[in-house]
């Protein structure tokens, strides 16, 4: 009994490491990888598109997002891109519900957070059902094994 008892010990040991060291789920590009900043700088140039869009209100378009380092400015040494969904701006200041489970352990999915405008990398939304802006988006789509992509270009009316 004692020997099944130290072998499952030892299998949830393993478990536990392996789980902690895992890759974050999803597509990971280096910090300095020249395709995801030239897809960054792209969303930064059009970010003026999403603006004029969010402000005309038109009743095609909807689900207006922002995708921002949620750690900027903290101090902290890893960005975490992340989604930022209901978005307003009031005074200057831009504020967004998390929309995806962040990392940061300060943080949660839904909650309001302040979305500094030097944070933003991306933006999106739906106008007459296809996603506009996404430019990370279809940067990772491309690395995206075939059916996975398929059905994210399907999902943003591509």
């Amino acid at each position: 009994m004692l020997i099944i008892r130290i072998v499952l010990l030892l299998v949830v040991a393993a478990w536990a490491v392996l789980r902690h060291f895992q890759a974050p789920a999803g597509i990971v590009f280096a910090l300095d990888d020249p395709r995801a900043e030239a897809a960054k700088q792209q969303a930064r140039e059009t970010l003026g598109e999403f603006w004029a869009a969010f402000e005309a209100g038109a009743p095609e378009d909807r689900d207006f997002g922002l995708k921002f380092d949620l750690n900027h400015g903290s101090g902290l040494p890893d960005r975490e891109l992340i989604w930022a969904l209901d978005i307003t701006r009031e005074d200057g200041v831009i504020r967004g519900t998390l929309g995806n489970p962040p990392l940061n352990p300060a943080f949660q999915m839904g909650q309001s957070v302040v979305v500094p405008a030097e944070a933003i990398v991306d933006w999106a939304f739906f106008r007459s059902g296809v996603a506009h802006g996404h430019y990370l988006t279809r940067l990772m789509i491309e690395q995206s094994p075939d059916r996975h992509a398929r059905q994210a270009r399907a999902a943003l009316g591509w």
